[in-house]
């Protein structure tokens, strides 16, 4: 299994970004047997884009052959791409680190996106089966 978790200046002690879109860097872990095995720092590509950040952040790790993307908050068009793809996106407390946040994601305490809405409010938050709660 690969994650990417959403960070500053990556690694597995950096804390978790809450941009997702226009994060500078995305920390990716590997996971075999439970354990993790490898850690790269890779930078976003679309952290200075003009326009589409979350989409061609969403797409980068498409290309990396991402199956989960860890983040504080995803915006409408980044989700969208992700949930396409297949790729299962949620969400974590900015006071977690990388390696909490992968294994909280492994244990299965790590189950739901927020979504920022285009005004940067509240958004909603979905579970992986497209399930939909308002007001968190």
């Amino acid at each position: 299994m690969r994650i990417a978790v959403a960070t500053v200046n990556g690694g597995l002690d950096e804390f978790v970004n809450q941009h997702f879109g226009r994060t500078p860097t995305f920390t990716i872990v590997d996971i075999e047997g439970g354990e993790i095995k490898n850690v790269r720092v890779v930078p976003n590509p679309g952290a200075s884009a003009p326009r589409g950040a979350g989409v061609q952040a969403a797409q980068f790790c498409i290309n990396e052959g991402v199956d989960v993307v860890i983040a504080g908050q995803f915006g409408p068009n980044s989700a969208q791409v992700l949930e396409a793809s297949g790729i299962k996106f949620v969400s974590a407390l900015p006071t977690m680190r990388v390696e909490e946040a992968v294994r909280a994601f492994m244990r299965g305490e790590l189950t739901q996106a927020v979504f920022r809405s285009e005004g940067g409010g509240k958004g909603r938050v979905r579970g992986f089966g497209g399930r939909r709660q308002e007001g968190w």
